[in-house]
């Protein structure tokens, strides 16, 4: 007993000296990591005659874009000097549901924006319909012409999918299985409540 209780004394005492050296020994301090380097701001323009059209919802779409000086300079050398100033800015929205890839005969209406504008919400009204934009300039005497033309894209539905997944079934389905004896169903107290 004597043995046991010296034991414990000298388990004790060992504890507690590891205890104050470790406390007593400076803590070696890891070097903070250094922040990461702020990444440079994205550009305004990238310098690419480009509009990107995304859908919004299944009722208006939204197109951004860029047009450079380079494609203004083009435009004042085809259709003559003032020619930029002459003409407006409009966007042309093609309903392509129908034919997706015929422009010719596709229905459109036109949107007049400003010359400062290099973005856009259009409202189409239309859900599950495919539609394109193009960007572009009506001139007095040439009409409409294009200067970009964007992505094609289709609007979603405005109601649920009528497409059943059959490892999903409705819950219709579930019950229609307990009411024809619990076929494929474990529960005992769902077969016995429909019944």
């Amino acid at each position: 007993m004597l043995v046991a209780l010296i034991l414990i004394l000298l388990i004790a005492l060992t504890g507690t000296f590891w205890y104050l050296a470790m406390r007593s020994r400076p803590v070696a301090r890891k070097a903070m990591p250094s922040l990461p380097e702020r990444p440079a701001d994205l550009p305004g323009k990238y310098g690419k005659d480009q509009i990107v059209l995304l859908v919004k919802d299944p009722y208006w779409l939204y197109a951004y874009w860029e047009i450079t000086g380079d494609k203004m300079e083009e435009f004042e050398r085809l259709y003559g000097a003032g020619s930029w100033q002459e003409s407006r800015p409009v966007l042309r929205v093609y309903d392509l549901t129908r034919n997706p890839h015929d422009f010719l005969h596709a229905p459109y209406f036109e949107i007049a924006i400003t010359d400062f504008a290099d973005n856009w919400y259009i409202p189409v009204g239309k859900p599950n319909s495919t539609f394109c934009v193009d960007l572009g300039r009506l001139h007095p005497q040439h009409g409409f012409i294009v200067l970009v033309r964007s992505n094609i894209v289709t609007t979603p539905a405005d109601r649920p999918s009528q497409v059943i997944d059959p490892l999903w079934p409705p819950i219709e389905a579930c019950w229609q299985a307990v009411g024809r004896g619990g076929a494929g169903l474990s529960s005992p107290a769902l077969v016995n409540r429909r019944s």
